[in-house]
């Protein structure tokens, strides 16, 4: 099998690889288990294995809880930018920088299905360019962004997670009744050489979306 598979493509059965290949099972199935963690698949009960859009998939979703619904669903996810600002006086010791210097802001929607399911905002490091944003307003992932057009990669990322309920503007913004129960999460993401590159508070419509991480023993340290 030589031919390149293109997006949204289904792979042959784990029975066919193994006939491809003439392998056993075991390494076919671990062959697909990787490409699925990597984002390179994605997998549909009862339909089979699918090539996946690694780009709304590759730097958000592996480093966040909501990982599993947008492996096999990224078609249907899209964004928003509903507003790019310059602010002054915000997270300057984290990016170590002077209270004066000014930063880039952003406010943005993610949609599933045209459906608002989060809220976006960005405090992003002032030696990333405003006009990067400027130009891509649609872009799914910030880290997938960062990656194309400049080669900074995260690799790193601090989240917290709090309960709140959902302001008036909020309410408006993602279609919901006022007070509703809502997931806010603030997370923090470095690139390659330590330096943080993006404060990132979102807010979560729980209802639609869920937040699920899955734990392996390396994961679990003694201060845990």
């Amino acid at each position: 099998m030589t031919e390149a598979l293109k997006v949204g493509e289904k792979l042959p059965s784990e029975a066919e690889l193994d006939k491809i290949y003439n392998v056993s099972r075991t390494p076919v199935k671990q062959a697909l288990n990787q490409l699925e963690n990597d984002g390179y698949i994605y997998r549909l009960q009862g339909k089979g294995s699918f090539v996946a859009n690694r780009r709304p998939a590759e730097i958000w979703t592996r480093m966040t809880g909501f990982r599993s619904n947008y492996l096999d669903k990224w078609e249907k996810i899209s964004s928003k930018t509903i507003e790019i600002s310059q602010r002054k006086g915000c997270f300057t010791h984290l990016f170590n920088i002077d209270d004066n210097e000014k930063i880039t802001y952003l406010k943005r929607v993610r949609y599933f299905d045209d459906k608002p399911i989060l809220y976006l905002e960005h405090y992003v490091n002032p030696f990333i360019p405003n006009d990067i944003f400027e130009n891509n307003h649609s872009f799914i992932s910030l880290g997938q962004l960062l990656k194309e057009k400049l080669n900074i990669e995260m690799v790193r990322a601090e989240e917290e997670i709090e309960p709140i309920n959902a302001t008036t503007t909020i309410a408006n913004i993602l279609h919901i009744p006022e007070g509703t129960p809502l997931l806010k999460v603030t997370r923090i993401s470095y690139d390659q050489k330590n330096l943080p590159i993006d404060v990132n508070p979102y807010i979560v419509n729980t209802k639609e979306w869920k937040y699920k991480i899955n734990f392996r023993q390396e994961d679990v340290h003694e201060d845990f």
